[in-house]
């Protein structure tokens, strides 16, 4: 049974869906050929609107595929990627995914053909980013695409996932950024960190930018 979305948060993400479907379409084109691709949205720094473009990304991509798509929420320490979709998470690591316990925590969503597997709530006890890879890797071949929200590259926390690694280990990343907010060297430092890593970019992804000839 497909999860019901309220009024409020179909909101929250249609105002970013004709957007996302541009980028989306460039996303095809890049990714063409590739079975089962893992892509990574991420940031350099907090704030840059990343979770409600990875959620407006999976809808689009639900929607253009010929498969089911898979959200993965690898920033566990401060998840948001469930409340675009309304979802209580209750994902634990107790039954370990080796034994099958995996499948039971990837949760419908009320949109077709798209499932969130939420951020885990014991994640404090967790080796973080090797526990991520290992969900990624057991799940991403049952999906025609998976997008995973990771935190920024630059957060100070040293517990996070390290995006870093969960790049390098996809078909690429992509990088969203705030328009007249994000500094130009951060951006550039965190594509610098990517590109010392082996990670593939995909492209920048500019929020809340406004054509000035359009005005």
């Amino acid at each position: 049974m497909q999860k019901q979305t309220t009024p409020s948060t179909k909101a929250k993400i249609a105002g970013i869906l004709a957007e996302t479907g541009r980028t989306f379409a460039g996303l095809q084109a890049t990714l063409k050929g590739l079975s089962n691709p893992t892509i990574v949205i991420s940031s350099a720094v907090a704030g840059e609107g990343k979770s409600i473009f990875t959620a407006g990304l999976g809808i689009v991509a639900a929607r253009n595929m010929s498969g089911k798509v898979l959200l993965i929420d690898c920033n566990w320490h401060a998840p948001t990627l469930h409340s675009f979709f309304d979802i209580n998470p209750q994902f634990t690591f107790e039954n370990g995914i080796e034994n099958g316990g995996l499948q039971q925590h990837i949760m419908p969503t009320s949109y077709a053909n798209l499932e969130l597997l939420p951020a885990p709530i014991n994640r404090e006890k967790l080796e973080t980013t090797k526990s991520a890879l290992s969900l990624i890797r057991a799940l991403k071949d049952s999906y025609a695409l998976t997008i995973i929200d990771t935190p920024a590259i630059l957060a100070a926390n040293r517990h996070m996932v390290d995006p870093i690694a969960i790049a390098a280990n996809s078909n690429g990343i992509a990088l969203t950024v705030l328009a007249n907010k994000t500094p130009r060297q951060l951006v550039k430092k965190a594509q610098t960190m990517l590109e010392v890593s082996g990670s593939r970019t995909l492209g920048l992804i500019v929020n809340q930018y406004c054509n000035p000839l359009a005005s």
